[in-house]
């Protein structure tokens, strides 16, 4: 899976029209963190399903029934006979905060809904789960025994645990100059190959999951919202001027990463060519009385003065 990757990120390296990190630090960990997961992600190649197509259908408060059709990443079922949907995320955890979950994982409920109502698999036995391949658990032993585990970014796991890795190496009969160098390489390497087998043994890592709660209860509610909110779309299709309605509604906003980087309209030859025709306006100062106002001009200064005395008039 890794020199798929590799093979990956070279043609994307090669493409002058590929997609541009927002800074050289950002690809460089994005990169250095799917390096990681590719090397050390486990392929199941006996039960897994790979973008298998599902289809749901859910039902609004007025009895519209709506079809979606979708493909979950991974499927496949655990030792316990649990159904165990995976979506594969390569964002940031923040993203995906207990008060941003319900929203963020709608589509995975969604393919848990779909299960249900083709294969008639119950709730109880349908598991659903981020799989945040920018991330590890590290899982470490403490002083007491007892182990823990804590999230890190995979790119810098090691380094992460440098003072732990100080705290166990002093224990033992290596001299401060050698466990300095030692720690000092196993994090260049972003491994602990070179350290004592004993004190390997007290650290490990496995994927980072965020796992989503699949409940009857839940997917009544999904079903409701998806359904009303699928109502919502098809009556603007009665407003006579959509594209303005749409405009005006949720203007382009070139501060929001949905906007700027994701949405298909906005980068769009069409969406560009709209915005040139506003480029190519003449200057403010050659605009008549008739058209000013909608630039900002003169004319609408001398209309808020206009109103500012009016108003000062009337509540003094």
């Amino acid at each position: 899976m890794y020199k798929q990757w590799s093979k990956f990120v070279a043609k994307w390296e090669s493409d002058p029209a590929r997609y541009m990190f927002d800074t050289v630090k950002i690809k460089d960990g994005y990169i250095k963190n799917l390096n990681h997961y590719f090397k050390h992600t486990k392929v199941m190649t006996d039960k897994a399903v790979n973008e298998k197509p599902v289809r749901a259908i859910v039902e609004s408060d007025k009895g519209n029934k709506y079809v979606f059709v979708g493909y979950v990443d991974t499927e496949y079922t655990d030792e316990d006979g649990n159904l165990v949907l995976v979506d594969y995320k390569t964002s940031s955890k923040s993203s995906f905060s207990k008060a941003k979950l319900p929203e963020k994982s709608m589509q995975l409920r969604l393919y848990a809904m779909a299960e249900h109502q083709v294969h008639g698999i119950p709730y109880d036995k349908i598991k659903a789960r981020f799989d945040m391949a920018k991330y590890c658990t590290v899982h470490f032993k403490q002083e007491n025994g007892k182990w823990k585990t804590s999230v890190q970014e995979r790119y810098q796991w090691v380094e992460k645990m440098r003072k732990k890795l100080e705290t166990k190496l002093k224990k033992t009969d290596l001299d401060p100059i050698t466990i300095e160098e030692m720690i000092d390489t196993a994090c260049a390497n972003n491994d602990m190959d070179n350290l004592p087998e004993d004190i390997r043994e007290q650290f490990y890592i496995e994927n980072y999951f965020i796992e989503i709660d699949i409940n009857e209860d839940d997917i009544k509610e999904l079903n409701k919202h998806i359904g009303n909110k699928c109502d919502e779309i098809v009556a603007l299709e009665d407003i006579e001027d959509l594209e303005g309605y749409l405009s005006y509604t949720y203007p382009y906003d070139p501060d929001n990463y949905y906007d700027k980087k994701l949405c298909a309209y906005h980068t769009s030859d069409y969406f560009k060519k709209r915005e040139n025709l506003v480029d190519d306006l003449p200057p403010e100062e050659n605009l008549d009385e008739d058209t000013a106002w909608l630039f900002g001009g003169e004319m609408d200064k001398q209309q808020d003065d206009e109103t500012d005395e009016i108003m000062n008039m009337l509540f003094g």
